[in-house]
């Protein structure tokens, strides 16, 4: 049976944490000392944790990562809530740097014209724009495609954010499905209609014997104003996946996107990637359902 020691590196090598951890094994006799060993790497690595929260408290953030261990359970050694937006490797230094793709505060962009293509829905009219309908008395629809040129706020500026989880405690793998997280943003004033997708992408799974696991992404998409929604892929039943929800409004709208997983077989960590426009798009924040 490998030793604890291994199994932990391997895994949080696979997060991208890079944190070189002491030696350590599964025996009895090294049980304590080996929980000891692992406290006191965690704390050297984070330069005092202690300050780490202050700092990030005072920076009003709340997405510093709280590791758990058990004297008694050598097993129970790291566990970390479902987090968005906190880099792993920066996870135990309790450094919040901003992602370089974001555009700093107070940058409203380019204000020149914005010529934009989008698709809508429209009602079918007659020549005295009298509405068309059908057989059992609905309007008739068509979608038309429309080009949109105006003074605009609006330049895409995609972003990409971590979405990281870890739980090694128990000594077994964690199966679940459903929803592990929400996230909410707010649609930005001089958005045009369209589709701007939620793409999940780079995803890294490991189980407790150390393999990666085959993920399959589903991305979702936030439709504003009047543009016809994009068809979201399928889901293949039996394949684990993570996908995203769909959701719509108009400029200055809050929605909401849930962050699914589907067919887990288990697994003890997952680091992916959230992709989206922050031209369109601003964060407002997220919750862990797991």
């Amino acid at each position: 049976m490998k030793s604890l020691r291994t199994r932990i590196a391997a895994i949080l090598l696979v997060a991208a944490m890079g944190v070189t951890l002491s030696a350590c094994n599964k025996d009895d006799a090294d049980s304590s000392s080996t929980s000891s060993a692992g406290n006191a790497e965690v704390s050297n690595n984070g330069e005092n944790s202690g300050d780490a929260n202050s700092a990030d408290n005072n920076n009003g953030e709340n997405n510093t990562p709280v590791f758990t261990t058990d004297a008694n359970d050598p097993t129970s050694f790291l566990k970390q809530e479902i987090t968005f937006g906190m880099d792993p490797s920066e996870s135990l230094t309790g450094n919040n740097a901003q992602d370089p793709t974001e555009a700093p505060a107070g940058q409203g962009g380019n204000s020149a014209a914005q010529t934009v293509i989008y698709t809508k829905q429209v009602v079918v009219t007659e020549a005295g724009g009298v509405a068309v309908t059908d057989a059992k008395g609905q309007d008739v629809t068509e979608v038309v495609t429309e080009v949109q040129t105006e003074g605009s706020s609006y330049v895409a500026a995609p972003i990409s954010k971590p979405v990281y989880w870890l739980d090694m405690t128990g000594n077994s793998d964690k199966v679940f499905d459903g929803e592990i997280m929400y996230l909410e943003f707010k649609i930005k004033e001089g958005t045009p209609d369209g589709n701007y997708p939620i793409i999940l992408s780079s995803p890294d799974f490991v189980n407790w014997d150390e393999e990666q696991l085959d993920v399959k992404t589903v991305a979702g998409y936030v439709t504003v104003g009047d543009a016809v929604p994009t068809q979201q892929d399928q889901i293949q039943p039996g394949q684990l996946t993570i996908s995203s929800t769909c959701a719509s409004g108009k400029v200055g709208d809050t929605i909401t996107i849930s962050l699914n997983i589907h067919d887990n077989p288990g697994l003890v960590g997952m680091l992916f990637k959230v992709e989206y426009d922050s031209g369109a798009l601003e964060y407002v924040s997220s919750e862990a359902l797991i």
